[in-house]
């Protein structure tokens, strides 16, 4: 029902982020989306950057946000109100910087204030973009080819073994590139992505992570890849990550509420989550970190907000500058927009037995994968067109 207002809709130039929870059969309100057939419609919707390029959030609330602007009526507002979730927050930005927000719910469950661009959330994998960003710069900078092998610089990596479909672990003689771990070409995976490494239990394990389950370049499979990353930058800068990121992405674009560890003066400011449980009741988790991290995850560590997601998106809509900082060349970021993967590779998503909720529900196999991002390539695609570039964190952070 909402895919005429999707083909007229005025997106074009413009990016959006949306926060919340979503779990399973639910949708970002609470609803019960189990027994809709428009599902996969309703949750996803469209813009256009520079006519090829495209970014994509996954919702159709943000669709409902565009309509709030020509109705008198307020069905954002309606279709909150019907659902259950405590809060949700969602934004657009365009080329030109100027954002759009819409916020329902207080920060802190429970609490009386309404959630706001400032307020800090766990973005995890959306932390993958940002980190790739880095790598990028140290690729321009001529510090790191995206095609030369890592072995040099993390042997500690290319040693990790490959355990075959028959739990067979075997040494692999091929390193891993660069590119290989932008585009998770590399053979690492999660245990919620891959059944092989779920039912991996070994006595003894001495690796700093789970075998590969492929040689790097002979296919693709989601995982710590972008991890890996974050230790290749780390070396070669010799800084740790947040040091890093600091000096040359999130501080420069004035990203002042992301961080690894968010300082003490802004734990106020982190929101309330949680997950839903069997019968689809939201359990709360701790608000605030127990302690500070040591060991940064470019793949999933970083909070951060809406407005500060959104200035990053500007910087990439704009291709690598935002407000007169450029912290990328126009054609590096042009490359990380493009097809990365080997032509005989496609995307492979398996769920193995952890919970939905974990995954996002938007994995299609006939998408392609940039240096950073998915790209929509499905040509039965109803609502996200050819050439979306997007992506997700695993509580419900979406772009």
């Amino acid at each position: 029902m909402f895919l005429p207002l999707l083909k007229d809709a005025p997106f074009a130039k413009s990016l959006n982020v949306t926060l919340g929870t979503r779990y399973s059969d639910f949708d970002l309100f609470g609803n019960n989306t189990s027994s809709k057939l428009q599902v996969e419609s309703d949750q996803r919707f469209r813009v256009d950057i520079m006519k090829k390029t495209h970014f994509f959030t996954g919702l159709l609330l943000v669709l409902l946000f565009q309509q709030c602007k020509t109705q008198k009526s307020d069905p954002l507002q309606d279709y909150f109100k019907a659902g259950t979730i405590p809060s949700a927050i969602m934004g657009t930005v365009d080329d030109k910087g100027t954002v759009s927000l819409r916020a329902f719910g207080p920060s802190v469950w429970g609490g009386k204030d309404t959630v706001s661009a400032d307020h800090i959330f766990r973005i995890y994998s959306m932390t993958k973009a940002v980190a790739s960003v880095a790598a990028m710069q140290l690729v321009e900078q001529g510090k790191i080819g995206l095609d030369v092998s890592l072995y040099s610089i993390l042997p500690e990596m290319t040693d990790i073994p490959l355990l075959d479909e028959n739990g067979t672990l075997t040494q692999s003689k091929d390193t891993i590139t660069l590119r290989q771990l932008l585009t998770h070409t590399s053979g690492f995976g999660y245990t919620f992505t891959s059944s092989r490494l779920a039912a991996f239990h070994p006595e003894k394990w001495p690796y700093s992570d789970y075998p590969r389950l492929f040689k790097p370049g002979t296919g693709w499979n989601y995982g710590t890849s972008t991890d890996w990353v974050g230790r290749v930058i780390e070396k070669i800068s010799g800084q740790d990550l947040e040091s890093y990121l600091r000096e040359h992405v999130t501080g420069p674009l004035k990203m002042d509420h992301t961080w690894f560890n968010v300082p003490e003066a802004l734990q106020e400011k982190i929101v309330s989550w949680g997950s839903r449980d069997s019968t689809g009741t939201i359990i709360e988790d701790p608000r605030l970190p127990e302690a500070p991290v040591t060991k940064f995850s470019a793949g999933g560590g970083l909070y951060s907000s809406p407005s500060d997601y959104l200035k990053f998106l500007h910087c990439m809509l704009n291709f690598g500058e935002s407000n007169g900082v450029r912290i990328l060349k126009r054609e590096t970021v042009e490359m990380m927009l493009q097809d990365n993967l080997p032509e005989t590779v496609h995307l492979r998503w398996e769920k193995s037995n952890e919970p939905d909720s974990l995954v996002g529900g938007f994995q299609d196999n006939e998408d392609r994968f940039g240096l950073a991002w998915a790209i929509e390539a499905n040509p039965a695609e109803h609502v996200r067109p050819k050439g979306a570039v997007y992506w997700a964190g695993a509580a419900n952070s979406y772009y």
